[in-house]
């Protein structure tokens, strides 16, 4: 079987997408309790924004995972093939890791924002990040 074969491709994809799962919940099992930020117990934002933050560390963690394996794929292509398309592939893929980064409830906290909950310049980054994206699809279907 070849590198490239479609039962290869598969199994990459599979093995990514499980192993992003399951790291994704380990971590949001272990980081939910803390995300919350500093005072905010569950009686303080309600048991259902509770668990919609835990959902939603859990999704973007998982985008996260997904997009480091994506853009570590587009790096080797650029390498082999250094050409504006596959650099804005790599562009595009990074402009997404960044979007999934900073929507993250988990980073948001790091920096000393309440998980995902309260305002700051997390309020606005991750779509930013997305208008980086999308320009740069735009930019290659004129192209």
């Amino acid at each position: 079987m070849g590198e490239h074969s479609p039962e290869t491709v598969r199994r990459r994809v599979a093995l990514v997408v499980l192993g992003a799962i399951l790291a994704s919940a380990v971590i949001t099992t272990v980081a939910a309790p803390n995300v919350r930020g500093p005072g905010m117990g569950p009686g303080m934002i309600g048991p259902e924004m509770a668990l919609f933050v835990q959902i939603r560390l859990f999704i973007s963690t998982f985008n996260v995972l997904v997009l480091l394996a994506l853009t570590a794929s587009y790096l080797g292509l650029y390498r082999d093939l250094p050409t504006r398309f596959t650099g804005s592939l790599l562009l595009f893929s990074v402009a997404l890791l960044l979007y999934a980064l900073s929507a993250s409830p988990a980073i948001q906290l790091l920096f000393g924002f309440r998980g995902g909950t309260g305002l700051g310049p997390f309020t606005f980054l991750p779509d930013l990040f997305a208008s980086v994206a999308v320009v740069v699809l735009l930019y290659q279907s004129y192209q």
